[in-house]
């Protein structure tokens, strides 16, 4: 299932000439272990070299190739800000969720003596791969890495002081808790209005406040649901729905599936044992 790769180091191992795209999972860190080989996209290409890496966001549409001398060892892992309950704020989840949709999505490449690709290094090399301490490591390395993402809006002389409190305000919630807040709630935190909040989140996020927070919702509903044990009338109730069936079908029309349906489509399967495919496992 998608979150099993979630700030969990994984590896690749491709034949000489071979292929591979970082999986559709957010944003994934990828360095290589040990051999050679080139990153394509948009008719460009860049060698990479034993301790070299990029991360790179779900669309960018890039494919590793090893070099045709012999095989190469990959490591990777990926971050799913959506899952980062409480730590992303509402600003910094907008600002990823568009560098990662944007069409103009560029490959962040590190060299294996930057501060990055040490650190890289450094994690692989632990005996403990599984544990807070590692996560933590790779949320951060992966944070340092897309910082220019999360650039602060520029301060607007504008005289408009709700304004500069809402951005002061989205700053420094967590979305986990917007998520949970009602639109009386928010308004009365900022002093104003109801419609007034509502016309200064869409302005300033760019999305309806009620789409956002159903959004946030739904994404936490399925972390939830990768806990085979959960039951469905429980994950409805801890991602903010009271009414089964109204879960059921927002669930349903933002994925595709129902609850049920997509924790049954992606429950673990054994990896390809094909020659031809790529030998992927966790370390």
């Amino acid at each position: 299932m998608s979150i099993e790769h979630h700030l969990i180091i994984h590896e690749v191992t491709l034949r000489p000439a071979g292929e591979w795209s970082p999986p559709a999972l957010g944003w994934t860190v990828v360095r290589v272990a040990d051999g050679l080989g080139y990153w394509l996209q948009g008719g460009g290409a860049q060698e990479l070299n034993e301790g070299d890496g990029f991360v790179v966001t779900e669309i960018s549409h890039l494919v590793l190739r090893a070099s045709q001398l012999g095989p190469l060892k990959l490591q990777f892992y990926c971050v799913q800000p959506q899952f980062l309950n409480g730590l992303i704020t509402v600003a910094e989840g907008r600002q990823l969720e568009q560098a990662g949709k944007s069409s103009s999505a560029r490959v962040i490449v590190f060299r294996a003596a930057d501060p990055a690709g040490q650190k890289f290094s450094r994690l692989v090399a632990r005996p403990a791969r599984e544990n807070l301490t590692m996560r933590s490591a790779l949320l951060q390395l992966w944070s340092q890495a897309v910082s220019g993402v999360l650039l602060p809006r520029p301060v607007e002389v504008s005289g408009h002081k709700l304004r500069e409190r809402f951005r002061e305000l989205v700053a420094q919630m967590p979305d986990a808790e917007l998520a949970k807040r009602s639109l009386p709630e928010l308004a009365e935190q900022l002093h104003c209005s109801e419609r007034h909040f509502s016309r200064l989140f869409r302005a300033e996020i760019g999305v309806p406040l009620r789409k956002r927070q159903t959004e946030l919702r739904l994404q936490r509903a399925r972390q939830l649901l990768a806990d085979a044990n959960a039951k469905i009338v429980n994950v409805a109730y801890e991602s903010g729905y009271r009414h089964l069936g109204l879960f059921n079908a927002m669930f349903k029309k933002r994925f595709g599936l129902t609850p049920s349906e997509w924790r049954r489509q992606n429950l673990p399967v054994p990896p390809d044992s094909s020659p031809s495919a790529p030998s992927v496992r966790s370390l």
